[in-house]
């Protein structure tokens, strides 16, 4: 992590359990599904879990969006934003995944994680019935493969704020989709190496301080600058131009994350002339983000990282007296105050895991 991170950082945890409107949904239940086309729409399936003890407030795929036939000489069609699945529970309640869905317009192969909230704490044990539609016109085809189905209990959320600036002193040729690079650069860029310690779905936003064009991209496992598509999985407009009706200067999605899994969400300017500029992004789910090298709690304040001893009490002592926000670990953000002593005394007892 640079020192601009580390001027500005905060891990916030909502107070409020229930829904909101990006409220925790941690994943309780996974199932493989078959592989499945959709020409328009009626295409269907079911699934079935068992075991499932959790109240069910969201439904959630993984797998890679495919177009088996696709249009390949008047643009990039069918588009993955028109994708939708309609899931029922066992007990008739339904909910329908939100339009437009997934973060790409292609038919290249590309990965999918995304899920959507919308039942009430319904039960998950049975027989799902799956409805599909890909608002594509025929005889265009759209379709999922190597499909994982999910079930997601309700959480409280946890917000993971930072500060920083996209001038690193290191530059690339960004992608501009999930399947093209773009020729506007090198720019300059920063990441965020990162795990959760909780599965499930987490929403991203960055704000670019400029209010000026930029972009920003999530890898799994590995990101390197010389090879921008390998292992890219979403990504989010920051010009006014995203599918999701965000803002110019904002960069907005959502995505399935997976505790013990790597990920790097990577900051960039938008062309070679952008100027470097400071931007405030923030992960919100129902896990703690940690970035990479950063201790195994909020507890964890002193080297070395993974164990909480003396030196993490002395650390966050001095840091308290002295007013560095290296001891601000709880809101409000900026005030060290008896919240913050609380929430390491918990942090500390609990341990590291």
């Amino acid at each position: 992590m640079s020192s601009h991170t580390a001027r500005s950082l905060t891990i916030v945890a909502s107070l409020a359990a229930g829904l909101s409107a990006h409220a925790g949904l941690r994943v309780v239940a996974s199932v493989p599904g078959s592989d499945i086309n959709v020409p328009s729409s009626n295409a269907a399936d079911t699934v079935t879990f068992s075991g499932v003890a959790d109240p069910i407030a969201g439904f959630g795929v993984t797998g890679l969006f495919t177009a088996p036939v696709a249009d390949q000489i008047d643009g990039l069609y069918p588009w993955s934003v028109d994708f939708q699945v309609t899931a029922t529970a066992p007990g008739g309640a339904s909910a329908t995944s939100p339009s437009p869905w997934f973060g790409d317009v292609s038919f290249a192969d590309y990965p999918v994680a995304d899920a959507f909230g919308g039942y009430a704490g319904v039960s998950g044990d049975g027989t799902w019935q799956l409805a599909f539609d890909s608002g594509v016109i025929p005889p265009y085809v759209a379709g999922l493969r190597e499909v994982t189905y999910h079930l997601l209990a309700a959480a409280p959320d946890v917000e993971y704020l930072y500060s920083d600036n996209t001038g690193q002193g290191h530059s690339w040729s960004r992608p501009y989709y999930i399947a093209g690079v773009s020729g506007l650069g090198p720019v300059d860029y920063h990441t965020l190496e990162f795990t959760v310690d909780v599965s499930g779905l987490y929403h991203f936003q960055s704000v670019l301080a400029t209010g000026g064009d930029h972009f920003t991209f999530l890898y799994e496992a590995a990101f390197d600058d010389t090879q921008p598509l390998a292992n890219l999985v979403e990504y989010g407009l920051g010009n006014g131009f995203s599918p999701f009706n965000v803002p110019r200067g904002t960069s907005r999605f959502d995505q399935l994350l997976f505790a013990g899994t790597t990920y790097y969400w990577v900051t960039s300017e938008w062309q070679a002339s952008s100027p470097p500029a400071d931007f405030t992004n923030t992960i919100t789910g129902p896990g703690t983000v940690t970035p990479a090298g950063a201790g195994c709690n909020p507890a964890d304040v002193a080297e070395p990282h993974g164990v909480l001893d003396l030196a993490d009490v002395q650390a966050f002592t001095a840091a308290f007296v002295s007013g560095d926000p290296l001891a601000d670990l709880a809101p409000p953000a900026g005030v060290l105050d008896l919240a913050d002593v609380q929430t390491f005394i918990a942090s500390f007892v609990a341990g590291c895991p």
